[in-house]
């Protein structure tokens, strides 16, 4: 039994012995053993791209390909055609010219290559494939009449295109081109309609898309009277001897706040019908307005207590923010008013 205890110990010894010697040796050659940044073992054998699914007009398409491997990533990324390589692993395309001009959204393949070195100094090739769709982004138009823009009004109105919030645009609209996102619009017609371009000095604007409106009239005015400066209705007396007339068109007070350049109004003319009576009413004459006022002493001589005077209105007009003077198609109603002599 002792000696089989003292040949254990001897080779217990002889083990730590040659550890303590050659130890040092083996951290100090693992510590000066260096692989090449170019070298990988690859692990993998299909190359995994992850990119954009969707990507709308104007916005460029990123992707990342890469292999499964130890130490690292490729090597070098190639694209094809409009595909180009940013370093070692990032893919993009611009965008920009992928859609016509009447279409909505386009189904994009892209391809490429991507290089490895592996152990051992040989370089391998791997296609790259996929694809991605490309749409018209959605152009988001306000307005202080919100949907619909007032006819020959100046409409205020700003354009934005989610997506692109932070690239510049242009607007067309007719023969002018504003860039920014504001611009000011006056249609004549039934609707209008401004085109989006995204600006890019390079390789030539991107169009976007077009956003129409609506055009609809401002809201009718009403017309108020007053006589001697107390306001009076239709079936009120008044005065032979103070026979005048002071006219108001009234704008709908929000438009008017609003669009104050364009909510002034004027009436140009009025006619005179004049009931002796239980006689028919007889039509006096056609008279214009001085300012806002009617004068009607003269035309009301021969009248006398009880009989009734019917004043109509003609030529309401409405002076937009340019100066024109654009006529309002009020009903018979609303601009005729009849008095009692008194």
């Amino acid at each position: 039994m002792a000696s089989g205890s003292t040949m254990g110990g001897v080779k217990e010894l002889r083990y730590n012995v040659m550890l303590a010697l050659y130890f040092p040796i083996l951290l100090y050659s693992f510590s000066t053993f260096d692989l090449d940044d170019s070298t990988y073992a690859v692990s993998g054998l299909e190359p995994i791209v992850v990119g954009d699914q969707v990507v709308v007009l104007g916005q460029p398409f990123n992707a990342k390909a890469f292999l499964a491997v130890s130490g690292g990533q490729g090597q070098e990324l190639q694209g094809d055609g409009n595909l180009t390589s940013m370093g070692d692993t990032l893919f993009q395309m611009q965008t920009g010219s992928l859609l016509g001009e009447t279409e909505e959204e386009v189904v994009v393949p892209y391809n490429g290559i991507f290089k490895f070195e592996q152990v051992g100094g040989d370089v391998a090739e791997m296609a790259v494939a996929g694809s991605f769709k490309v749409k018209r982004p959605e152009i988001v138009a306000s307005s202080e009449a919100m949907l619909a823009l007032y006819r020959q009004s100046s409409n205020p109105i700003r354009i934005d295109v989610p997506g692109l919030e932070d690239r510049e645009l242009e607007l067309v609209i007719g023969s002018s081109k504003i860039k920014g996102r504001t611009a000011m619009l006056s249609p004549n017609g039934d609707n209008a309609s401004v085109k989006v371009y995204l600006v890019d000095e390079e390789n030539g604007n991107v169009f976007l898309g077009t956003k129409s409106f609506a055009v609809i009239e401002p809201p009718r005015p009403e017309i108020s009277v007053t006589n001697a400066g107390r306001q009076i209705k239709s079936g009120d007396n008044l005065p032979k001897r103070r026979a005048v007339l002071e006219f108001s068109v009234d704008a709908d007070q929000e438009f008017k706040r609003r669009y104050p350049k364009d909510a002034r109004y004027r009436v140009q003319q009025a006619t005179i019908y004049l009931r002796k009576g239980l006689t028919a009413s007889k039509k006096i004459g056609t008279y214009d307005l001085d300012g806002t006022k009617l004068v009607l002493t003269r035309v009301l001589r021969e009248a006398k207590p009880g009989d009734r005077v019917m004043v109509e209105l003609s030529g309401v007009q409405r002076i937009n923010h340019k100066g024109a003077a654009i006529n309002v198609p009020l009903s018979e109603t609303s601009r005729t008013f009849g008095f009692v002599i008194s």
